[in-house]
């Protein structure tokens, strides 16, 4: 318990002399105007002005606003299209703040003023991670082993030619070795609607997983490298409009592990052949209609997402994921989230490979922080309370700049409930598949700048787990 306490006040060190305070800017604004006037009337948009990008390409912004000049609104309407255009614009993850309002009125024609602030775009940022899959499993199953963490240099363009491009080059070192390159542009043609990616990485290790014992990673640890993996892919997107988009992607993977892995588990490759090279290839569709999707408080978002790893008789995985977020805003103060996800992978009999599930990635539940449990097929359900308590500015006095004088930092209560079921064929008998999994909690989400949320969370599980989980996720 003076461990999580330890860290927390970390944590509210770090935000210290922070003051309350007001985000709206000084600005003349008679979008209000709009609420009291005739429902009947009708507003012609006269101009649309843009300002603040000063790296962005005015384009990339105005593709997200979803009226043009000459368009004709009833209040009503166009009081909800100057919202949807500021959560489109804010999703596009190049602005830390937006403000989209009417700056003039006249007779009937209406001004939109749309003021950005940009992001930092270039990080060249030390590299620092744990290699567990999360927190509490560094914590309480690894003690806190400093030895399993990567460090390095990660460099990272958000904005490369102004067109919401990326590009990222990861040199790390430490508990593994790691070389990883890549780049997106989203719109490489002149209608904004296509664009492409391509990436490879290239790691070695000394310790790796090679099964799970009592829903539990079990690890083996080499002095030589156990194991070296490479990776390379090319992604096709394409991007209609604001809220639906759609890519296919190919990739190779090469995975060599030291013949030890197969020794102490015969099923981890699908042959007996410490090398394993395949071809995959998969498409998604993804679906955005929230205020802001890293931490939607309004709207719903879905992914649907068809890959198949291998295309042999060694090797020959069909993979269907569907994933759906439905924020309900209940009052000014109050909302809900509603996540789910369903995963099915075909056949039931794959490799150790291919099976982990549960407990991976963005598939877990709150409360089973110290599980993974394997399987071919399964869902999970979160639902979460929220109740948005104040919102903190902090002012950094060492930083002289417009866009970044002032970083907010909301705070939202929550309890949430969770459950989750994993179907695995070859279950042994303390395993936590075929079986349903509830777990409870409460919490407190944070929410900043660049995507940044850190959680705070004190979840219950069927089989008498309680304790703390701290998540972040964000640019940092």
């Amino acid at each position: 318990m003076n461990r999580v306490f330890f860290f927390i006040s970390i944590f509210f060190c770090c935000i210290v002399n922070i003051s309350y305070a007001q985000l709206s800017a000084d600005l003349v604004d008679y979008s209000k105007l709009l609420l009291s006037a005739d429902s009947t009337t009708q507003f012609k948009i006269g101009s649309i002005k843009l300002s603040g990008n000063k790296r962005t390409k005015s384009y990339i912004v105005f593709r997200e606003i979803p009226f043009k000049e000459g368009n004709y609104f009833f209040p009503k309407a166009l009081t909800k299209q100057l919202e949807l255009a500021k959560d489109q614009i804010m999703n596009t993850t190049l602005f830390i703040d937006v403000t989209v309002y009417v700056s003039n009125l006249v007779s009937g024609v209406v001004t939109i003023n749309v003021d950005v602030k940009e992001r930092w775009y270039l990080f060249p940022l030390p590299y620092f991670k744990l290699v567990d899959r999360n927190f509490n499993q560094w914590w309480s199953d690894q003690s806190g082993n400093l030895e399993r963490v990567n460090y390095g240099l990660k460099f990272f363009h958000n904005n490369v030619s102004g067109r919401n491009d990326k590009l990222n080059i990861d040199l790390v070192n430490g508990y593994n070795q790691q070389v990883a390159f890549g780049y997106n542009q989203p719109f490489a043609d002149k209608s904004l609607k296509h664009g492409f990616s391509v990436n490879f990485i290239y790691s070695r290790q000394r310790e790796m997983n090679y099964n799970t014992l009592d829903n539990k990673q079990a690890f083996i640890k080499l002095p030589e490298f156990i194991r070296e993996f490479q990776r390379s892919s090319f992604t096709y997107s394409y991007r209609p409009d604001s809220k639906y988009r759609f890519s296919a992607r190919i990739g190779y993977t090469r995975d060599n592990v030291n013949d030890t892995i197969l020794k102490l588990n015969p099923e981890y490759f699908p042959t007996a052949n410490s090398s394993l090279n395949f071809f995959d290839a998969g498409a998604s569709l993804q679906y955005y209609a929230v205020d802001y999707i890293p931490f939607p408080k309004k709207g719903f978002m879905y992914e649907v997402n068809l890959y198949n790893r291998g295309f042999s008789s060694k090797m020959n995985m069909l993979s269907l994921s569907v994933e759906a977020t439905n924020a309900i805003k209940l009052s000014k103060n109050w909302f809900i989230q509603l996540h789910n996800v369903g995963v099915v992978r075909m056949s039931d009999d794959q490799p150790y490979y291919n099976r982990g599930l549960m407990g991976y990635g963005d598939f877990y539940l709150r409360g089973m922080e110290s599980y993974v449990i394997d399987g071919t097929a399964g869902f999970i359900s979160n639902t979460t309370l929220y109740r948005k308590l104040f919102t903190y500015v902090f002012r950094p006095p060492f930083i002289k700049t417009k866009t970044h004088d002032k970083i907010p930092f909301t705070f939202y209560l929550k309890a949430f409930g969770d459950v989750g079921y994993t179907y695995n064929k070859q279950q042994n008998i303390k395993s936590y598949t075929n079986s349903f999994l509830p777990t409870t909690g409460i919490g407190l989400d944070i929410v900043s700048i660049y995507d940044f949320v850190f959680r705070i969370e004190y979840s219950f599980n069927q089989y008498g787990d309680k304790g703390f989980a701290f998540r972040t996720r964000g640019d940092f």
